[in-house]
């Protein structure tokens, strides 16, 4: 559930969020693992937009990782 959760989510516009984590509530009923995050990456990815004159948004870094 987590790996379709994270692979899918940055891929999809957010109008069909409610869609897909209604598909996902179907397919594994009370399940919710938290989303794994590795820091040092997300810190990375936010300081080369930030030295390529980009904003550091959660969304983009969150599609970045």
């Amino acid at each position: 559930m987590r790996a379709l959760r994270d692979f899918n989510i940055p891929k999809i516009v957010a109008a069909d969020n409610d869609i897909f984590f209604g598909l996902l509530g179907d397919l594994f009923p009370g399940i919710n693992p938290e989303r794994k995050r590795n820091m040092d990456l997300e810190s990375k990815i936010e300081q080369s937009c930030v030295d390529m004159k980009f904003f550091p948004e959660p969304e983009f870094i969150l599609k970045a990782v």
